[in-house]
């Protein structure tokens, strides 16, 4: 068994002193992220496993700007078989070698779950699927990921959906998501710096600011797909962009419903058997878990590329 200690260093460009409440949200934030990063090493790094990890504070400066560096401590071991393939200095496995902004897996693993609870969090406030710029960086990290462990984003995706499948779990995450964050909202959304990646103003604007409507967001999943076939199975007479309904056989065999979102028009689709069209599906909490429940059409795309029937 080894252990290995990894650095995380964020700096709050503020320009005065932070609160001592700001300071405890951001930081049990920063652990509670920090512990699901890790929860994602062994399937990130083949036959690694953990043991054991704790998370310390080395330095805080609470006065301008607020900094913060933390030690995490992990005991790690090895499948057997993989041993002879561990390098003498087994912390260069969590070196960052594609990326200069980052010191260690730590670091990027840690980011990538801070943005996947932002954009999930950007998602509930929008009540749909949106390009935001937290879930710029959140593909942006991914793909930094992607290149340094070898997995494809697809695999990475599905790994960290994974994590946050239950609802406890996906509600954590967008919270100290959010709460991470504090301190720059408390001052006009300065920059935050992770080790040498400065998250803009712009970005964190976008997050939504902690508060008590969290508390009952509904925290629905939603899913964005492209090129499906839908067969409408109910059609508005007037055309409006409710009182529809279709089947996506890649989806799921039930009926849901239709929300026709700009710029689509509801027209282009009257008197049509099936069209295609990239959607978002939203699915929402059930006794059996989340299940797909609404269809979102954000795109029709050209009858020319139809297959024939």
């Amino acid at each position: 068994m080894a252990e290995i200690h990894l650095p995380l260093s964020i700096t709050y460009e503020t320009n005065g002193v932070t609160p001592i409440a700001d300071v405890i949200a951001s930081l049990k934030a920063t652990e509670d992220l920090v512990t699901d990063a890790i929860s994602l090493f062994p399937s990130l790094i083949d036959g690694l496993r953990i043991e054991e990890s704790s998370l310390n504070v080395r330095t805080l400066s609470q006065e301008s700007p607020l900094r913060e560096i933390l030690i995490l401590s992990i005991f790690v071991t090895f499948q057997q078989e993989l041993e002879e393939e561990v390098p003498a200095l087994i912390e260069d496995i969590f070196n960052i070698s594609v990326s200069d902004r980052y010191d260690t897996l730590l670091t990027v693993a840690f980011l990538v779950v801070a943005f996947y609870g932002a954009s999930l969090a950007v998602d509930t406030v929008k009540k749909t699927f949106s390009d935001s710029l937290p879930r710029s960086k959140f593909e942006d990290l991914i793909g930094v990921l992607s290149e340094e462990t070898g997995k494809p984003k697809s695999e990475l995706r599905e790994i960290i959906d994974a994590r946050f499948a239950k609802p406890a779990a996906l509600k954590r995450v967008v919270s100290s998501a959010k709460r991470v964050f504090l301190p720059s909202q408390r001052e006009r959304n300065v920059p935050v710096v992770f080790d040498r990646d400065r998250i803009s103003t712009e970005t964190i604007r976008e997050i939504p600011y902690v508060g008590e409507a969290e508390e009952k967001a509904d925290f629905d999943r939603y899913k964005p797909m492209y090129d499906v076939q839908l067969e409408l199975h109910a059609q508005d007479r007037d055309r409006s962009a409710t009182g529809w309904a279709a089947v996506a056989s890649e989806v799921t065999s039930r009926r849901l419903k239709v929300k026709v979102l700009d710029p689509v028009e509801p027209a282009e689709m009257w008197g049509e058997d099936t069209v295609r069209a990239n959607i978002v599906v939203v699915s929402k909490l059930t006794s059996d878990g989340y299940q797909p429940a609404e269809l979102h059409i954000t795109e029709l795309l050209d009858k020319k590329d139809q297959p024939e029937g």
